[in-house]
C-alpha cells in the first residue's frame, strides 16, 4: 500500500466512512495510546492491536469536530511521544505518515477532523503539550474527563509531603502551609496544603482566601484574596540548568521556628521529579513542615517552582538506602499553565535582574505567605 507524506496543517480530503489504523513504529510505541476527542470532551478510544496498531471502526458517531490524540499514557514518568515516531495513520485504506513534532511533547494532537461544503477533511498536526494529556485537558476547558490506559493517581508513589494537622486551641484541627503571590490578590499553594480545609485564611493579616481553581495532578492550587504583597515573576522562557542556585523560601515549623518568614539556599540536583516526572525538579536547599507551597526563586529573585515534596527519610531507611536534602518542587510552567486554563494572566511584572542578596529576600518578605488552614 503506497505510503503519502503528509505536512503539518496539510487539509486532506478523506472519505467519510471506513476504518482508522494509527501505527506506531518508534521505540517507545508501548507507552502511547490513541483516542478521539470531541468539542464538547467526548472520548473514543482506539482498540489496541498488534505491532503499535490501534484501531477505531468508524468516527462519525462521535461527532465534528474532533482531534486524533496520541500521548504518553503515565507522563508522570517522564518520556515523549516524539520517541514513538514515525507514525502512520490510516483512513480506509489510504495511508499518511505524520510529521514529527519540532519539540517534545508528551501529548500531540496527530490531525483535527471536520466537515466543510460537505466534505470531511482532515488537517495533519504536529503540535502538542509538552507536560501531557492533562494540559491538553486544561487548555481545552474539560473539567471532567478521563483518557483511556491512564494509571489512576493513587497508583503513583509519591514521596512524603509536609503539613501535617494539629489540634488548635478551640479543638479545630488546623495546618498550615506557604503560598505565593503571581497576580494582584491571587496566591498559589500546593493542592495537598489546602486538602479536606473547610477555612482558609492569611496567616499574618488573617484575611480570608477562596480557592479558585485546583490541579491535584500537579498538586497546585490558586486562591484568591485581599494580600499586599507585589507578585513574583515568573521565570518562563529560560529553562532551569542543574547545578543552578536557588533560594527556598516558606513558613516551616512555625509553632516552634516562629512565624517569620524562613529562607534558605541550595542548588537544582536534578531536572525531574519522582519516578522521572518532567513537570517536577529536584533540589537541596532545606524545607520542613509548612513550607510546602513555598517560592522557590533564582538568584534574582524569579520563581522557578513551588516547594511540595521531600523524599522521606524514614521510607529510604527501610530500603537501605540514605537520603539528604531531596527535595522536591513543581515548575514554574504549570503555575502558569493552571493559571491560563482558570481565566487568570500571571503579573505582568518584568523579569528580576537585581541579584543582590539583600534585595531578593526583601522583595520575598510580603510576596510569600503563611496560609492557614481549618479543618
Amino acid at each position: 500500500m503506497p505510503v503519502n507524506a503528509a505536512l503539518p496543517g496539510q487539509r486532506i480530503a478523506i472519505t467519510p466512512d471506513g476504518e482508522w489504523t494509527v501505527t506506531i513504529d518508534g521505540q517507545d510505541a508501548a507507552r502511547i495510546a490513541i483516542c478521539a476527542v470531541n468539542s464538547h470532551g467526548a472520548v473514543l478510544p482506539f482498540t489496541s492491536g498488534a505491532n503499535g496498531r490501534w484501531h477505531c471502526a468508524s468516527l462519525p458517531s462521535l461527532g465534528e469536530p474532533l482531534e486524533i490524540l496520541a500521548y504518553v499514557m503515565d507522563d508522570r514518568s517522564g518520556g515523549f511521544v516524539n520517541d514513538s515516531y514515525p507514525i502512520e495513520i490510516s483512513i480506509a485504506g489510504e495511508a499518511y505518515t505524520l510529521p514529527l513534532p519540532g519539540q517534545q511533547l508528551a501529548a500531540v494532537i496527530l490531525a483535527e477532523i471536520y466537515t466543510k461544503s460537505g466534505a470531511r477533511r482532515m488537517k495533519v498536526s504536529n503540535e502538542g503539550y509538552t507536560f501531557g494529556i492533562d494540559a491538553y485537558a486544561r487548555a481545552r476547558k474539560f473539567d471532567r474527563i478521563e483518557f483511556p490506559c491512564r494509571p489512576s493517581r493513587e497508583s503513583s508513589k509519591e514521596p512524603d509531603r509536609f503539613d501535617g494537622g494539629s489540634p488548635g486551641r478551640s479543638g479545630v484541627r488546623q495546618a498550615s502551609g506557604s503560598g505565593v503571590v503571581v497576580a494582584p490578590g491571587l496566591i498559589v499553594t500546593n493542592a495537598h496544603v489546602i486538602e479536606d480545609g473547610v477555612k482558609f485564611q492569611l496567616g499574618r493579616s488573617g484575611n480570608a482566601l477562596t480557592p479558585l481553581a485546583v490541579d491535584q495532578l500537579h498538586d497546585l492550587a490558586l486562591l484568591q484574596g485581599p494580600v499586599d504583597g507585589s507578585p513574583i515573576p515568573l521565570r518562563i522562557g529560560a529553562p532551569i540548568w542543574l547545578g543552578e542556585s536557588v533560594l527556598a523560601s516558606g513558613y516551616p515549623l512555625m509553632n516552634v521556628l516562629g512565624a517569620d518568614l524562613k529562607v534558605t539556599t541550595g542548588n537544582i540536583s536534578g531536572l525531574t521529579g519522582s519516578g522521572g516526572d518532567v513537570s517536577r525538579f529536584q533540589f537541596t536547599a532545606p524545607i520542613g513542615s509548612g513550607s510546602s507551597g513555598g517560592a522557590i526563586i533564582d538568584e534574582s529573585g524569579n520563581l522557578v517552582g513551588i516547594t511540595s515534596a521531600s523524599l522521606a527519610h524514614g521510607h529510604m531507611r527501610e530500603r537501605g538506602s540514605i537520603s539528604e536534602n531531596v527535595n522536591f518542587g513543581i515548575r514554574s510552567v504549570m503555575v502558569h499553565e493552571m493559571m491560563a486554563a482558570a481565566g487568570f494572566q500571571p503579573s505582568s511584572t518584568p523579569p528580576s535582574t537585581d541579584s543582590d542578596r539583600r534585595n531578593v529576600v526583601h522583595r520575598l518578605r510580603n510576596s510569600v505567605v503563611s496560609i492557614l488552614v481549618e479543618m
